[in-house]
């Protein structure tokens, strides 16, 4: 078999569903098996994955592990793959916070381990290409990522690239090389380890990958702590094996890998690791693959379920936690730190665990990090020029650089935005606008609609009483809105070069069991409608462009019990649309609250129906109740210069 596969072993102590009484418990039963796989199998080799953060309490738990570590990778046994100080997710947070993850983590590997490794996983395999930068001045040389996910919105792609080297460029132009992880091979492995699947039916599938040329395969490359022991995240987890049956060893599952391995072995699979794969193939004559695309800006690993949304709008209040890091980065930054412990400690208050199913006994003990308090906006340019006419249901409100109409019958909707001499940036498409009749609606911008599924659909768009003051620097609509989840009052503030809405939703006191969106910007298909639109924005990294082509829905439900199936980092609260004639930057602050844009793109005959939303909640299957609802507040403002 000319076919050579890998096993990468990812180890995270800090696993959301596991309590810290039962660490030693894990080390014992997933852990410590890893290193019994290569006894008396001189041909293995394996892959161990962990953060700095689950290296520090293994080696408080069980130094002997550490011991063993040491001594396997100097015998080139084991490889060991490095993925930063701590488990979190890249796309969601600032730059400086994943420079720091990345410094931190290589200066602790090389401290513990006495090398640096020259490969990284890719946290939960969540990609931009903004994140390369901080794997390179880390020292990395090649990343480890999913290839299922972005190969689906890359029809160019041949498939022979995923059993090979491949190399993918930064913002910056900076290149790292690639190899692709298969989740369909992942979870063969552990359905063959569970016996899900039978040893003979798992080595013909694997066999059934060799083409007769050299290929590599990672066999498996995800968790450890799902064998032999389950962590709780699902009811549906099967059971685990007996530990009173006579033949402990049959069930153990950790045996069941060790067979399967042995069977691999006897057909002629040759085991080997990351770097050596790296040492032994060929550079491809290729172009670098920009993993990402428009129709899917950050890929996940896995299904779709398993999508971005998870770590940013879900679990137990993920909005709330993000803001208040945000908020500790924005004083870390402000402040000019350069402290180790102060960065190492919001890397460890960003970690992906606090934010999908932590227990409640672990909740109980997320610190609450100290903030310093967030400035208050600063006062516009006096108003030089300004002016506000109703026209039947319509207001008109402009200033020097603003033109707004409103809808008072909806709830002061945008119907209309743009510079005073400038083409129509976004506003309301009215029924009727696209002939589909799937599409017959009005799409709206500046509103809100919250859904509970099986329950209610809220929305503001219903006729409301405006109130209007006038000060030096602004002028002022607002509104209060009754819904079927309590009143929150609506209000913009129009100045000389921008608009800001906010929704007061802190008086809902509790988020909704679904989806809570609002803020919404139906741009005007003459001036973004063509395929020269671009969007931009940073996602943990530099910023990032994306053309406005084909199609993207984060907005639709992956299931019944999954609301959203994307979302964008945008992690600066920056998101710039720019076209060859017309530009506009949305702004919010994640320090306030970390709300999340989705994003949205049909073409409809010969129409394009392209949207933006903001998402204060999604459910999925870490969603718990309990979060506050809180308020959000978007700023809107033309800019002068078109698309570069």
């Amino acid at each position: 078999m000319k076919l050579s596969g890998s096993l990468l072993f990812h180890l995270n102590l800090s696993y959301s569903s596991i309590e810290v009484e039962e660490r030693a418990e894990v080390i014992r039963r997933c852990y410590w098996p890893i290193f019994e796989l290569l006894d008396d199998r001189p041909w293995l080799r394996v892959a161990i994955e962990a953060s700095a953060h689950t290296l520090e309490r293994i080696a408080e738990l069980e130094p002997a592990w550490m011991e063993r570590l040491r001594n396997e990778m100097g015998a080139g046994r084991v490889e060991f793959i490095g993925s930063g100080d701590t488990q979190l997710i890249g796309p969601l947070v600032p730059r400086a916070v994943n420079h720091w993850n990345q410094k931190l983590g290589a200066e602790s590997y090389a401290s513990r381990l006495g090398a640096r490794p020259e490969t990284a996983l890719v946290n939960e395999m969540a990609w931009s290409q903004g994140l390369i930068d901080h794997y390179l001045d880390a020292g990395y040389r090649t990343l480890l990522m999913e290839w299922n996910n972005p190969r689906r919105t890359h029809p160019e792609w041949e498939d022979e690239w995923r059993f090979g080297v491949a190399s993918s460029e930064s913002p910056r132009g900076r290149k790292i090389d690639v190899l692709f992880v298969d989740a369909i091979a992942f979870q063969k492995f552990q359905r063959a380890a569970i016996g899900d699947l039978e040893a003979d039916e798992y080595c013909d599938w694997v066999e059934s990958q060799e083409n007769g040329s050299e290929r590599h395969l990672f066999l498996y490359a995800s968790d450890g702590e799902v064998f032999n022991y389950r962590p709780g995240r699902y009811s549906s987890e099967p059971p685990l094996p007996s530990t009173d049956s006579s033949d402990v060893d049959t069930n153990c599952e950790w045996a069941r890998i060790g067979a399967v391995l042995d069977r691999l072995h006897e057909r002629g699979l040759r085991f080997t690791t990351p770097r050596e794969v790296r040492a032994r193939e060929p550079r491809r004559a290729l172009p670098p693959v920009e993993l990402t695309s428009f129709a899917n800006p950050i890929p996940v690993k896995k299904q779709p379920k398993y999508n971005i949304a998870r770590w940013g709008l879900s679990g137990r209040n993920d909005v709330g936690l993000n803001a208040m890091c945000f908020a500790r980065a924005s004083a870390l930054a402000k402040a000019g730190s350069t402290d180790a412990d102060d960065w190492r400690e919001l890397c460890r208050a960003w970690r992906s665990d606090f934010r999908t199913h932590l227990t409640a006994k672990r909740w109980k003990t997320v610190d609450q990090l100290n903030t310093d308090p967030i400035e208050a906006a600063k006062p516009g340019p006096t108003l030089r020029t300004s002016s506000v006419e109703r026209e039947g249901r319509y207001l008109f409100v402009n200033t020097a650089g603003i033109a707004l109409q409103l809808d008072a019958n909806r709830g002061l909707a945008i119907t209309r935005l743009a510079a005073p001499d400038g083409p129509p940036l976004l506003g309301t498409l009215p029924h009727g606008y696209f002939d589909d009749i799937h599409w017959a609606a009005d799409f709206y911008s500046g509103h809100l609609v919250a859904e509970v599924p099986a329950s209610m659909r809220v929305t503001d768009l219903v006729p409301v009483a405006p109130v209007i003051r006038e000060a030096d620097d602004h002028i002022e609509v607002c509104t209060e809105i009754d819904t079927e989840m309590g009143a929150f009052q609506k209000r913009y503030r129009v100045f000389a070069d921008r608009v800001e809405l906010s929704f007061g939703l802190s008086a809902w006191n509790r988020r909704p069991v679904g989806s809570l969106r609002m803020g919404f910007v139906t741009l005007d298909p003459k001036t973004f409608g063509g395929p020269e639109t671009l969007l931009q924005c940073e996602n943990g990294g530099d910023l990032e462009s994306f053309v406005a082509k084909g199609s993207c829905d984060q907005w639709s439900a992956v299931s019944a019990l999954i609301s959203a199936s994307g979302a964008l980092g945008a992690t600066d609260g920056r998101l710039r649309v720019a076209s060859e004639t017309a530009a506009f930057e949305l702004s919010w602050d994640p320090s306030a609250v970390a709300a999340l844009p989705l994003l949205f793109r049909r073409e409809i005959g010969e129409r394009v129906l392209l949207r933006l939303g903001f998402s204060l909640s999604e459910i999925d299957d870490t969603f718990r109740h309990g979060a506050p609802a809180y308020d959000f507040a978007l700023c809107l403002r033309p800019l002068a210069e078109p698309s570069p």
